[in-house]
């Protein structure tokens, strides 16, 4: 930058405006923050599902559970649920938490070998083996786990949250970002003045005003305001990965909570995309993820989503389906080739966006955030810091896209053309054509090579739940003539064959499954737990005003 950051100006409001503002108001209250929102552009207001890395963005701002999920109509959130997407009637997760790898020998494929020398084990026996929650997800059961009795996992901060993510931004404007100094200014941007080297020099605004800063946030949507329309950063299409552009969304009632509130994000490959199912705890939101090639119109996909709803043996609601209000929303999957240009930082859509299957959206805010934090802590930002930036962010994003390309290109069905396709146009080598950008990350092959041939892919950034999403998809790194030809060469080398997989291993896992099911079946159910703790908590009295009160009735 040219001269210290003292001055701040964010455009846009929404989640990633007003978390902007919270966050840069929390870490920098010397700073003189100012926020512009535009008072004709409505919000989308579909939902919003996220990880469990939410939790340091609110620890950072100091917030409880009890502080906010009641104004933003949250719900707790143990992990994914994926319905049909390696074959038609089949599901399976990818649950939060460290995987307990307690009494194993090589960890995680100690069950691959189990798996090789017992063809028969289903899939789901993998996530049972290795994740606590699974008992709670599929029972729709929460345990806060404060006596410390599921292995890997802390209610603290590997729960993620369900939230309806319009309110969760007008929660932090009034509680966070307004408390804390930043100026709240409604008005239009009408135009972006820009100096002669290309930096920002100010906004024009329509009630006449003209304000400058030393920075500036886009916050403006895949409008990209700034950085797209003003600075003209490249935009770099995930397409060829991730070839879904369009969403029909509504809102559902809930039939009975206690059953249709689950503690997953559940969704469902469908025809020609899939569909989201999130239960907050007001209403459920849903949605149809689709690539608009595969239809004649958006009108055709509308009719397609809406007998995907009537036929959907929890909605029973779904027999009102016309009465519903839809929505169509464009998706536009890739980033711009710089995140922060001159004096300009993209967050949120205006920089990137990966379509919503891993709930990557307010994480990829949090993340640039962190950064940006990270970057304005140090005494002065110059370009290497900022080339830092944008590389870090970058390989962030080609990460969620690989991540999320998996689910499609290893699918097993074939019974649409969407399908048929999923694992030759998408395309497996794909990589940003900018040679600057150094970024393995990208290639789906390699890393599924890596995969299978690793057995434990190591340390790939938010990759951690790519051997849930192989196993679920059925592709096992270790099969029985991989074990015949190791058997084999073990013999040879030592004269005999040690244990690969031990009963010691197996007893372990069946009494944890036991013992965990017992915590479940005592566990109240989620809707239950949310009314009692969050919606309606029940007042606790302390003993001994109970005991004065007795005494002063006797």
């Amino acid at each position: 930058m040219r001269k210290p950051i003292n001055r701040i100006i964010i455009c846009g409001g929404g989640s990633a405006g007003w978390m902007s503002a919270a966050v840069l108001s929390n870490q920098f209250p010397n700073m003189e923050i100012a926020l512009i929102e535009s008072p004709d552009i409505p919000t989308v207001g579909v939902g919003e599902s996220t990880l469990g890395t939410i939790n340091s963005f609110l620890d950072m701002l100091g917030l409880k559970d009890e502080d906010w999920m009641k104004e933003c109509q949250a719900t707790y959130k143990y992990g994914i649920k994926f319905t049909d997407f390696y074959e038609k009637g089949e599901a399976f997760y990818y649950p939060f938490g460290i995987k307990d790898t307690q009494n194993t020998q090589q960890g995680l494929t100690d069950w691959y070998v189990k798996k090789a020398l017992n063809p028969a084990t289903p899939n789901s026996d993998f996530y049972e083996s290795f994740y606590s929650v699974m008992p709670l997800i599929y029972n729709s059961k929460v345990y806060d786990n404060k006596d410390g009795q599921l292995p890997g996992f802390s209610f603290t901060n590997d729960v993620a949250y369900h939230m309806d993510a319009t309110a969760f931004g007008i929660f932090l404007r009034d509680k966070i970002c307004i408390p804390n100094g930043v100026v709240h200014i409604t008005a239009n941007i009408t135009e972006a003045l820009k100096d002669a080297e290309g930096y920002i020099d100010g906004l024009v605004l329509d009630n006449g005003d003209t304000l400058d800063a030393d920075l500036y946030l886009d916050c403006t949507g895949f409008k990209s305001m700034l950085l797209g329309q003003t600075l003209d950063v490249p935009y770099d299409t995930f397409r060829d990965v991730l070839p879904n552009n369009k969403a029909w969304h509504c809102h559902l009632p809930y039939d009975d909570k206690e059953v249709e509130m689950e503690t997953v994000t559940n969704c469902t490959a469908y025809n020609a995309g899939w569909v989201w199912n999130i239960p907050l705890y007001n209403r459920i939101g849903t949605g149809y993820v689709f690539d608009d090639k595969m239809y004649r119109d958006d009108e055709e996909a509308l009719e397609d989503f809406k007998e995907y709803l009537k036929n959907t043996d929890y909605m029973h609601y779904a027999k009102n389906v016309d009465d519903l209000e839809f929505k169509l929303i464009d998706i536009k999957n890739g980033c711009h080739r710089e995140c922060w240009k001159y004096n300009v930082v993209g967050v949120g859509l205006s920089y990137g966006f990966i379509e919503p299957l891993e709930s990557t959206g307010l994480l990829s805010v949090q993340e640039i955030l962190l950064r940006l934090c990270e970057t304005l802590h140090k005494p002065i930002v110059n370009k290497v810091h900022k080339d830092n930036f944008n590389f870090v962010v970058r390989n962030i994003m080609s990460g969620f896209k690989s991540f999320v390309g998996y689910h499609f290109t290893l699918s097993g069905r074939r019974d649409t053309e969407y399908w048929r396709q999923a694992g030759e146009w998408i395309n497996m080598d794909a990589r940003i054509e900018d040679p600057k950008w150094d970024d393995t990350h990208t290639n789906l092959s390699e890393m599924a090579n890596r995969m299978l041939q690793s057995h434990d892919l190591p340390g790939e950034p938010y990759m951690g739940g790519i051997p849930d999403i192989f196993v679920g998809m059925n592709h096992i790194p270790v099969n029985t003539t991989q074990l015949k030809v190791l058997e084999g060469l073990l013999l040879a080398r030592n004269g005999e064959i040690p244990e690969m997989f031990t009963q010691q291993t197996q007893d372990y896992w069946d009494q944890k499954k036991q013992y965990i099911q017992m915590l479940a079946d005592d566990a109240p159910s989620h809707y239950q737990y949310l009314t009692d703790t969050i919606y309606e908590p029940k007042e606790v009295v302390e003993e001994d005003a109970v005991e004065e009160e007795q005494v002063s009735e006797a």
